[in-house]
């Protein structure tokens, strides 16, 4: 690591402890699943051991929602096979009488080894059919992809918000190794692989909005620069051909360019690249180190983290008027901030004794709630594509893993188990 990445690291994990009372407010309160009864979808003779595959992962990731949970079939009083899937109405009565507020029936086609679904989703406490779904065929290996882009479908149809079970997670990790690699997994924390296999230090990875390629920091090449990584086959390139040393890339959501965190004749600060490494723009002025880019859903305001006013606190630029502002007041060190998708919230981490917690607070600085506090570190917030949930990281076991955890503090989970030292989640947008 470089003398200057190191005196950033030192300036982002070395400070007093936070002291400053905090405003704790309930973000959304837990709100109950909603029950649903999902029959297993119709499919050709010899194709159960598929429908029970499929059924598996689609209740799987429609309980991974936490706002609609399947129904133990065992409770049905109807078949828990779809039979009657072009009838223009379903016994309502009969789904309600087991506590179920919602239906789902379906069917699958297999063909020349691709598979396609057909869905029907019903309000049973209304009795009225919420949508009629086709999606295209997939290979028989994606069955699994299949089922949890049906199960994000599902929950959108009943909560206006589509889920997140098909999503992806990218991550640094060791695997108990002593070079860092970037690996990506699903959102659940299953089907982890490397993607980078360099033998070097590889950090920050970031998705590109629509998912399709990854921004990393490397020290493969000896100073830290910045790569890009796309899916398929197409061979990954370094984005900024400059002498300079390069920290963090971070995708703006809707114009293709990336903000990058530069050090330039001795100063760190905040520059828009394109998706090529050309036409620069300094977005951030200050002699102060600012690192930590995260942009509102619009695009059109940025939080960061600047040191100017002597500690690491998060700051505000309005990217068009060029205003700037500073955020947190509380506590002496906030970093990591993260935007949420909905952006009504920033996350960020808060120093509290020696470690930190991760905390809440909207973007007009006047609420402020701790999402995760535990006597460990927790930090590098990432929210999932809905805003329902977040990925950070956590050293509470002794080494740092990847754990997960619902808007409204519940249903924290470890992805990493076993994984040697993970950090720096970052979550994908929705696979087109």
């Amino acid at each position: 690591m470089t003398p200057r990445l190191l005196l950033l690291g030192i300036l982002l994990t070395l400070a007093a402890p936070a002291s400053a009372q905090r405003i704790r407010v309930d973000v959304t309160g837990s709100q109950r699943a909603i029950p649903v009864a999902v029959q297993r979808f119709a499919a050709d003779p010899g194709s159960g051991a598929l429908s029970e595959e499929f059924y598996q992962a689609l209740v799987s990731g429609l309980d991974f929602s936490s706002v609609a949970v399947h129904v133990n079939p065992e409770a049905f009083v109807e078949p828990k096979v779809t039979r009657d899937f072009e009838s223009p109405a379903v016994p309502c009565e009969n789904w309600r009488a087991i506590g179920a507020e919602g239906l789902v029936q379906g069917e699958l086609r297999v063909a020349q080894g691709k598979v396609q679904s057909r869905f029907r989703v019903w309000d049973t406490a209304r009795c009225r059919l919420l949508g009629d779904v086709s999606f295209r065929e997939r290979d028989r290996a994606e069955l699994g992809l299949l089922a949890r882009v049906v199960a994000d479908d599902i929950v959108e149809r009943f909560t206006g918000r589509r889920g997140v079970s098909s999503t992806q997670v990218a991550f640094v990790s060791d695997n108990g190794r002593r070079n860092k690699e970037i690996w990506v997994m699903e959102a659940d924390g299953s089907g982890k692989r490397r993607v980078t296999n360099n033998g070097s230090i590889n950090l920050f990875p970031a998705w590109s909005p629509d998912g399709k390629t990854l921004v990393y920091t490397s020290f493969k090449a000896g100073l830290s620069e910045l790569f890009l990584l796309y899916r398929g086959s197409k061979p990954g390139v370094r984005l900024i051909n400059t002498k300079d040393e390069k920290y963090r890339g971070v995708w703006h959501p809707t114009n293709g360019r990336i903000a990058a965190v530069v050090a330039r004749q001795g100063n760190t600060d905040i520059y828009s690249v394109s998706s090529n490494g050309s036409a620069p723009v300094r977005l951030t002025e200050s002699r102060a180190i600012e690192t930590s880019p995260t942009f509102s859903p619009d695009g059109r305001r940025m939080a960061f983290v600047s040191d100017r006013s002597g500690a690491p606190q998060v700051w505000i630029k309005d990217l068009e008027s060029g205003e700037e502002h500073r955020l947190t007041f509380s506590g002496v060190y906030n970093s990591s901030p993260a935007w949420s998708p909905t952006g009504e919230w920033i996350a960020y981490a808060a120093q509290a004794g020696n470690n930190f917690d991760i905390y809440l607070i909207n973007p007009e600085g006047t609420f402020t709630t701790p999402l995760v506090t535990h006597p460990r570190s927790d930090e590098d917030p990432a929210w999932s594509a809905d805003g329902r949930k977040l990925a950070f990281t956590s050293n509470r076991r002794g080494r740092k893993e990847i754990y997960r955890i619902d808007i409204d503090g519940q249903n924290v989970t470890v992805l990493t188990d076993g994984f040697g030292n993970s950090s720096s989640p970052c979550w994908s947008n929705w696979l087109q």
